[in-house]
């Protein structure tokens, strides 16, 4: 297996998602706290290539900070920056999603509300980054991303220039930052940007959600620019797209020429957005993953516990990879999944084993048997790593799978009921897991023998949860099968563990 690039002894690069004008962004994983990361690094070539290294620098360093200055809860979080070697990086709170640019394109036209609520977020962004002299300057639709519970969030502020009258101005002569198609008119002039421009912006994002085109479109930048300072934009309406009229105007008013006759803030931009944004609703939430206005519907409300296990994917046949090389690569991930294990980097265990599972060139050397024992170790390294909610989806879903196995053990079966059981005990569900607790105990007293670790385990277990719920009198018996045993091997580690519930039950008179 190729060796990840390790940024300052703690941050490890996985694979390249993107590339822009201050150098790319990578997906990677903080060894110290087993978290999945965004990495923007700027490579040492990037800094020998520019004419002013040091100003191109100070702009990187000084972008980490301002970006950290802009907490909201749709910008994404800024967890540490420095240089490592010749580079400099940012690491980042990585914002897994839809790209707007993508939504526009596979949908078209967004409906008046889907439009409304994102706008409506990033003029909420904006008007807590305006508050502390900080512009965007790049707005457009792949610098804003829809995550799975439709939450907007804005990426890439690290552009951003600071407002105060003593910041430097670290951007050079000529060097316009931003994108013609989104680019307000006294920015493409002089290359200055104000809270205003990030209206236009936003404007130009607005008008393209709702009509699924942007404002003006010409073959070459220069062009695009000329119409953004010249050319007035044609009123939605006019262009066929229907929407109400106070909307219309919005999109006209934020894409005014001079920056003096746009909304005077993102404040009453949100507020002229306030009457398109949904009311929230009393029933219980059944939006679609990615909706937008599932916030505004169903305000603060939790998360669907439903995850998806493998999902196939469709597209083109992948490339045929020799038997050694697939051999090699499954053997190499494998290994490498248990080295994290014993490094205490579970979530980075179990993502390599899930992108093993994905990788369609490997399925004919992956073969049910043995995929289902990679699937096994993809729900122990969940659970070791304290997700249980990952852990139960799996165990779940590998459970219904090993029935329909021929050959599949009847105590492997047991095994994943058991721990399946145990994740909804770390989640609290304690009268389905009590449920599951007691036919596992009644299966394993029929296939292991009496003195089997597993079944002291479970005894000890269910007890533990028959306590809570009052049951006291099958807790105690539970507990004494399990004293009875003392002296041997397999039920030492639970005996202490017996006493001391049982001495808890004598104290409170139970």
């Amino acid at each position: 297996m190729a060796q990840h690039r390790v940024i300052a002894g703690r941050y490890e690069l996985t694979s390249p998602i993107g590339r822009g004008a201050m150098g790319q962004v990578w997906t990677g994983y903080d060894q110290r706290l087993d978290r999945r990361i965004a990495v923007k690094l700027l490579p040492a070539s990037k800094l020998v290539g520019t004419e002013d290294p040091d100003t191109l620098t100070k702009r990187f360093v000084r972008e980490s900070r301002l970006t950290a200055k802009v907490e909201h809860p749709s910008v994404p979080a800024v967890h540490d920056a420095g240089s490592d070697g010749d580079d400099l990086f940012l690491v980042m709170q990585l914002v897994e999603g839809t790209d707007l640019g993508d939504l526009i394109a596979e949908q078209g036209p967004l409906s008046v509300s889907w439009a409304a609520v994102i706008a409506a977020q990033i003029a909420s962004v904006f008007a807590s980054a305006h508050g502390t002299s900080l512009v965007h300057r790049d707005l457009k639709p792949r610098n804003v991303r829809i995550a799975s519970s439709g939450a907007v969030k804005v990426l890439d502020f690290g552009i951003a220039a600071a407002l105060e009258s003593n910041a430097t101005k670290l951007t050079r002569t000529h060097d316009t930052l931003g994108t013609p198609a989104y680019m307000a008119p006294e920015q493409a002039m002089s290359g200055t940007a104000t809270p205003h421009s990030d209206l236009y912006s936003l404007g130009c994002v607005l008008h393209e959600m709702l009509s699924g085109q942007q404002v003006f479109t010409a073959p070459l930048p220069l062009a695009v620019m000329h119409k953004h300072l010249e050319e007035p934009p044609e009123p939605l309406r006019q262009c066929g797209v229907e929407v109400p009229e106070p909307l219309e105007k919005l999109v006209l008013d934020l894409l005014a020429k001079n920056p003096e006759d746009r909304p005077a803030d993102a404040h009453e931009v949100y507020q002229r957005l306030f009457s398109f944004l949904p009311k929230p609703e009393e029933t219980a939430p059944a939006a679609r993953e990615g909706d937008p206005t599932a916030p505004y519907r169903h305000p603060l409300a939790p998360r669907s516990a439903t995850r998806h296990s493998f999902p196939e994917t469709a597209g083109p046949e992948p490339a045929a990879v020799s038997t050694e090389r697939a051999e090699a690569r499954i053997r190499e991930d494998q290994e490498r999944a248990y080295e994290l294990v014993d490094e205490g980097r579970f979530t980075q265990a179990a993502e390599l084993l899930r992108s093993l599972l994905a990788d369609r060139s490997l399925h004919d050397r992956l073969t049910e048997a043995r995929r289902l024992k990679v699937r096994q170790n993809l729900a122990t390294f969940h659970f070791l790593g304290s997700d249980y909610r990952a852990a139960l989806t799996e165990y779940t879903a590998l459970i219904t799978d090993l029935e329909k196995q021929p050959g599949a053990s009847d105590e492997t079966i047991l095994d994943c009921r058991f721990m399946a059981a145990s994740c909804r005990v770390e989640l609290g569900e304690h009268a389905a897991a009590i449920t599951e607790l007691r036919e596992l105990l009644r299966q394993y007293r029929h296939l292991l023998p009496q003195q089997h670790e597993r079944l002291f385990e479970l005894r000890t277990q269910l007890a533990t949860l028959l306590s809570h719920t009052g049951e006291v009198d099958e807790a105690r018996e539970l507990l004494q099968e399990v004293l009875d045993a003392h002296g041997s091997v397999e039920a030492e580690p639970y005996v202490a563990q017996a006493e001391q519930l049982l001495r808890r039950l004598d104290r409170f008179g139970q």
